[in-house]
């Protein structure tokens, strides 16, 4: 078993009711960060803000089963692919497993744009810091100096939701 940490997004219908429904599916034990609502990033215009999270599973670090878990989950949820990056009930990336690296095109590991997105640091920093830290130092470093002023805005268009729901 392997330390799998996964991103999950909704922007599309009940927000919340997707993302508990995923999370009540992973394997056991789960952790989770809080959930936050983030503005959309590289999605058509007239987007929906996201609700955000990064959930840690303990996982067989295997490409098949994981993208087969993923598979099922976004399934479950209903997700329509209908245009690139389009709105969706519910979208799960794996952000980091443990011991794994791929530049496998259906899963590479560690994702290769965490680093750069806020929607996916912000909530690994509130589980993870250590590994927000090693996956994008600069970032996670700004995230941090915002949360610490206090709001729950902690970075721009990012801010704290909802505790966490698992």
């Amino acid at each position: 078993m392997a330390r799998t940490y996964l991103a999950l997004g909704s922007n599309l219908g009940d927000r919340m009711a997707y993302l508990r429904g995923a999370v009540q599916a992973l394997p056991k034990p789960v952790r989770c960060s809080r959930v936050f609502e983030t503005a959309p990033v590289d999605t058509p215009q007239g987007s929906g803000q996201f609700l955000n999270m990064v959930a840690m599973i303990d996982f067989t670090p295997d490409h098949t089963a994981l993208l087969d878990l993923i598979g099922q989950l976004e399934t479950v949820a209903k997700r329509v692919r209908d245009e690139p990056n389009g709105p969706r009930t519910l979208d799960v990336d794996v952000i980091y497993v443990d011991g794994m690296e791929s530049d496998d095109p259906a899963m590479t590991v560690p994702h290769p744009r965490c680093h750069k997105r806020a929607f996916v640091i912000a909530p690994l920093m509130d589980l993870d810091p250590q590994l927000a830290r090693v996956l994008s130092p600069e970032l996670s470093r700004l995230v941090g100096l915002a949360e610490r002023d206090g709001s729950s805005e902690v970075y721009p268009g990012v801010l704290i939701y909802s505790e966490a729901i698992c």
